[in-house]
């Protein structure tokens, strides 16, 4: 049986430690702004559906680039429309 190869200092991570890589270049935070803005308005909205329902609705979802919140408002709106409400 082998015996296994000695790890040295620098290939040992430590928590809060980490140092960038010098070639990936940073994130903007005027680019992450909007979004953590728009994350902490979002609230939960919980409920059941049948397996086949849940399959389809992600289905499309990642087929026409949606995100499934996306896609539930976009539906609901467009139901709204229809009914006149």
């Amino acid at each position: 049986m082998k015996k296994p190869a000695a790890l040295s200092a620098s290939l040992v991570a430590v928590k809060g430690a980490a140092a960038p890589v010098h070639d990936v270049p940073s994130r903007s935070p005027v680019l992450q702004a909007p979004k953590a803005e728009q994350d902490s308005r979002l609230q939960p909205l919980n409920f059941r559906v049948s397996a086949e329902f849940r399959r389809e609705f992600k289905t499309y979802a990642a087929a026409h680039d949606f995100k499934l919140n996306e896609l539930l408002k976009r539906a609901f709106e467009s139901y709204r429309k229809q009914r006149g409400d």
